[in-house]
């Protein structure tokens, strides 16, 4: 059966792991000071216009960089 993703071990190493992990914690935080900078100073925007897009990318980057694979 041929697959769409394929899953490398190799590129998935601990320390890379460890980064896309550090990376999803930060991009947490982002969204969670936007979500107060927004309301803190009554700023007249929804914090989703900032925060959807963010996840978005965020998601589109991490599969990305799973179902990467060099040939």
């Amino acid at each position: 059966m041929n697959s769409r993703f394929h899953f490398d071990g190799v590129s998935h190493t601990w320390p890379m792991g460890r980064i896309m992990a550090a990376a999803w914690f930060i991009i947490a935080a982002k969204c969670v000071l936007v979500w107060w900078a927004i309301g803190r100073w009554q700023v007249p925007v929804h914090p989703a216009w900032v925060i959807v897009p963010t996840l978005m990318m965020a998601a589109l980057a991490t599969v990305l960089w799973v179902t990467h694979r060099e040939e």
